[in-house]
């Protein structure tokens, strides 16, 4: 029985509201298990806010920007700091860790625990990168493959502690403290009772991710002038220059607060709360909002992708430019950031009133040509999965066939939040039919055969690794001969290295190239025979895996058209058809 778990969260102020359904799944799942929750000096204030925990852990490493702090500029005190932190930690015994941070230190920390159950990301003695569970093996290969990417990081973290994302919501605590001291606020900017209460987050923690001040300061206009709303600016102290410039620019001034700097944080979520809604970059503030069903209006520019960073709950707008870098892949800096040029102040103000007149998200003929813009809803499917659902009809292309189907794979061959597979059975090409402009797919379907036959050649590779780990497996079982069991293991690595070049030249099958590798980058010892029994398995997985995606596209495509005028019937017992030993 788990008795005592750890939740390392060291990262943002967002990912502490991402991570409270899978607190609030543990607490159900182990309801007499003290849960501790670790987080970063930064975002210690937040705490309070998140229930189901027990205790709270601050690792404060900030303490070490202050001189007075770090006198003599050695080294040795932040190792003593850590010694006697990790120390304390230790001497808690947890029996379970779930470690939502990629950070070495934060692996490097797990492993000097020695915690029995690990979910995330770890290392081995050697310093050697680990990741338990299938779920967080596919996190730590999504930021390679974000196209085709539908998972939210919320659901991610949820379902690798073995949650269910669909019996848990993210929510957040508001105290009565944060209530009344949103009101003393209120009070004195002199907020009436008949103004529609919108705040604005204008800031973000990357400048480039930024929609431009000219732009808020022209939405905050047509708000005041049409809706006779109040505009309220939230932010860090660090942001005020940015809400100086667009109360600057903005003409009604009068009815905008700046309130940037001056809000601790149960006053930012007592002022959230009490917000009609919330217009806003990719930020914490956001994910508050999210929590609190305060309605969002989501801009999403550079490296921010509404697919794995957008509010977790229903009922949110989300603006993406539709142009073929967006979004940006990390570790990228773009010097011409043409995405916030898309979405318009008009786009925003449009949407926003009719929400407002009749209580749902609706397109509008005075939105005019939206050929360059993504435009999605937040809202719950049929099994209760949170999905964004597109506005705007844009016409199927290849990525989004890949990435919908990629979606009922890993759901189908990562478990489904319970630790178990689960087969997802809805009709794929209906809901491709409801969403895109489907009209037109005589190019689509002639790449869609391409990608296929690269698939196959894939699952040949698999298989062909799978026969020559079996022989190393049955060499060794009659007696190692060193000069065999070298040219099998050379053998071995050529196969993944075409795998390798496969999934760089064709990024529609990368995420399986990747994921494969990232198993097997789990596998540890010097045991040659159970090395290669968990290489075969590798092998096997990866095989399963280009069968069902196989099933998918073929099912899609004979849904849409007569597959004999795009070359052969693509069956799917055919694309894996080889004996694998142990099956």
């Amino acid at each position: 029985m788990v008795k005592r778990i750890l939740v390392m969260s060291l990262t943002r102020m967002g990912d502490l509201v991402q991570a409270t359904p899978l607190i609030s799944g543990l607490r159900a799942e182990h309801p007499e298990a003290k849960i501790t929750l670790m987080v970063s000096s930064d975002f210690a204030a937040f705490v309070p806010n998140i229930a189901d925990i027990d205790d709270s852990i601050v690792m404060d490493v900030r303490q070490f920007t202050h001189k007075e702090n770090w006198k003599d500029f050695s080294w040795v005190v932040i190792y003593r700091y850590l010694e006697t932190f990790l120390a304390g930690l230790k001497s808690q015994k947890f029996d379970m860790v779930v470690n939502l941070s990629h950070s070495k230190l934060s692996a490097l920390m797990i492993r000097y625990l020695g915690i029995q159950k690990v979910c995330g990301f770890t290392c081995n003695e050697t310093g050697d990168r680990v990741t338990h569970h299938p779920w967080m093996q596919y996190f730590g290969i999504e930021l390679f493959n974000r196209t085709y990417n539908a998972f939210n990081l919320v659901e991610i973290f949820t379902r690798s502690g073995d949650v269910r994302p669909e019996e848990q919501r993210i929510r957040i605590q508001v105290s009565p403290e944060s209530a009344s001291s949103a009101a003393e606020i209120l009070d004195r900017e002199d907020v009436r009772d008949d103004e529609l209460l919108i705040g604005i987050q204008a800031g973000s923690s990357l400048e480039g991710r930024r929609w431009p001040a000219s732009s808020f300061a022209e939405l905050a206009d047509r708000l005041i002038n049409h809706l006779n709303a109040r505009i309220l600016l939230f932010g860090v102290a660090s942001e005020s220059p940015l809400a100086d410039e667009i109360t600057a620019l903005a003409k009604r001034k009068d009815r905008i607060s700046d309130l940037t700097g001056k809000t601790s944080i149960p006053q930012l979520i007592g002022l959230v709360d009490q917000c009609k809604y919330l217009v806003t970059n990719d930020t914490g503030t956001m994910h508050i909002a999210a929590a609190l069903g305060t309605p969002i209006v989501g801009l999403f520019f550079a490296h921010a992708h509404p697919y794995e960073t957008g509010p977790c709950s229903p009922g949110h707008l989300l603006f993406q430019a539709r142009i073929s870098c967006a979004p940006c892949s990390y570790g990228v800096e773009c010097n011409n950031i043409v995405c916030i040029q898309k979405v318009r102040p008009e786009h925003l103000y449009t949407m926003m009133e009719t929400h407002h007149r009749e209580g749902a998200w609706k397109l509008s003929e005075k939105m005019g040509a939206l050929d360059e813009m993504h435009l999605f809803e937040t809202r719950l499917d049929a099994d209760q999965r949170l999905v964004l659902k597109p506005l705007i009809r844009h016409p199927l292309n290849l990525d989004d066939l890949f990435r919908s189907a990629y979606t009922r794979l890993w759901l189908s061959t990562l478990g489904y939040g319970d630790g178990k597979a689960s087969i997802i059975n809805d009709n794929l090409a209906s809901q491709l039919r409801e969403d895109y402009d489907c009209s037109h797919m005589e190019e689509t379907w002639v790449s869609l055969q391409k990608k296929i036959q690269v698939l196959r050649d894939l699952g040949r590779l698999s298989r062909k690794g799978s026969q020559t780990t079996l022989n190393l497996l049955q060499l060794y079982r009659g007696g190692v001969v060193v000069a065999k069991a070298k040219a099998l293991g050379e053998e071995i690595n050529r196969i993944d290295e075409q795998m390798e070049i496969t999934g760089c030249a064709h990024p529609e099958v990368r995420p399986i190239v990747d994921l494969f590798m990232k198993r097997k980058e789990n596998l540890q010892g010097e045991d040659i025979a159970e090395l290669a029994k968990a290489t075969l398995h590798c092998y096997e997985k990866m095989e399963a895996e280009i069968k069902k995606l196989l099933a998918l596209l073929e099912t899609v495509q004979h849904s849409f058209t007569n597959t004999a005028s795009f070359g052969p019937p693509l069956v799917a017992g055919n694309s894996i058809n080889v004996l694998v030993p142990g099956r």
